[in-house]
């Protein structure tokens, strides 16, 4: 299958992937390790064969919405992972996941493919670094959260849970996403006109995809839609259930923003997801700028975030100048783990 067609799937999936995942259409795209572009399975013989040198070091990409590992791939054909790989001896893996899905139902998809991984893996792991671009950041969030509660109720904890030194979140929501927002007042509008013409533009609008919705304030838990009372496209609704980030991860934001002037950086981020949403910090120099009660909330420490000018919300997936800021973060010494294979 093409690249191009695989883009396709990937913008399809997003938009309309919780549909087509209920009805059983063959087009809906199965949570899977991605290698040389085709599927790889989650067992010790296939990865041997994929990884016949395999380090201690193991590094998982997630792409975004409507999107696939094909985000990350870099003008020259390379990706983080692969660079990783030469540069610091990561062994790269991707993820392909159908992005229209609740966050929180991929969350729990990707805690069992990361505990099938660990598993199958031919060397005991040390280290597993996660990378997460834009949704992607929030679906590691929502795993290392099933992870934690499976934990908690199950005699066996999860076992990669404990082997995360570091996670990278590029331009993620981690307050939400404004056009989603939007989207959700266009939506309330057009069904209180209640005409034919805005009837039918309502009921596109609310066509999109679950795993659109959640990004409306960055619902990480199945709790924000299951059994909920409601409906959720009413309007500008929070059935906010927190998901703190554990502390035994070193967690690293990088956001991007086009605009130079510290209120417009501040306001538009990197044309998608805003500054405040990506870091929960101000731009650089605008330290004295007014903040709301969301951007007051310092998600990590500010020595782990990093404001890169000049780079968009999509570029943020394959842009040197963030590789350059992830190796250099991967440099630096942090606790070793053990792990078993």
């Amino acid at each position: 299958m093409g690249d191009n067609l695989e883009q396709v799937l990937g913008v399809l999936n997003g938009v309309v992937g919780d549909y087509l995942h209920r009805t059983g259409n063959g087009l809906a795209v199965p949570m899977q390790l991605i290698h040389d572009g085709r599927p790889l399975a989650a067992s010790r013989a296939a990865i041997a064969r994929a990884f016949p040198a395999a380090t201690p070091r193991v590094v998982v990409l997630v792409h975004g919405l409507m999107a696939t590992e094909l985000a990350f791939r870099m003008p020259d054909g390379e990706n983080y992972g692969s660079r990783l790989a030469r540069d610091l001896g990561y062994i790269p893996f991707y993820v392909r996941y159908n992005s229209g899905l609740h966050i929180s139902e991929n969350g729990e998809a990707l805690d069992r493919l990361l505990e099938q991984l660990v598993d199958a893996y031919p060397v005991p792991i040390a280290e597993i670094c996660l990378i997460g671009h834009s949704m992607g950041g929030l679906l590691i969030r929502s795993a290392a959260h099933a992870a934690s509660v499976r934990g908690g109720i199950t005699p066996a904890p999860p076992r990669w849970l404990p082997l995360v030194e570091r996670t990278f979140y590029l331009g993620t929501p981690h307050l939400g996403a404004p056009l989603e927002r939007f989207g959700n007042v266009v939506g309330w509008a057009l069904r209180r006109l209640d005409t034919p013409y805005t009837r039918l533009l309502a009921d596109l609008v609310a066509l999109r995809s679950s795993g659109i919705k959640d990004l409306r304030y960055g619902n990480l838990r199945r709790e924000a839609w299951e059994g909920a009372p409601g409906d959720e496209d009413a309007l500008l609704q929070n059935r906010e259930h927190p998901v703190p980030l554990l502390p035994h991860i070193r967690h690293h934001l990088i956001a991007g923003t086009l605009a130079a002037e510290p209120h417009l950086a501040l306001l538009f981020g990197d044309a998608i997801v805003p500054l405040a949403s990506a870091t929960g910090l101000p731009p650089s120099g605008a330290r004295a700028l007014p903040r709301s009660a969301s951007a007051r909330r310092a998600i990590v420490a500010p020595d782990h975030v990093r404001v890169l000018p000049s780079i968009d919300h999509l570029s943020l997936a394959h842009h040197l100048e963030v590789y350059a800021v992830i190796r250099t973060w991967c440099e630096e010494p942090v606790k070793c783990n053990v792990g078993a294979a």
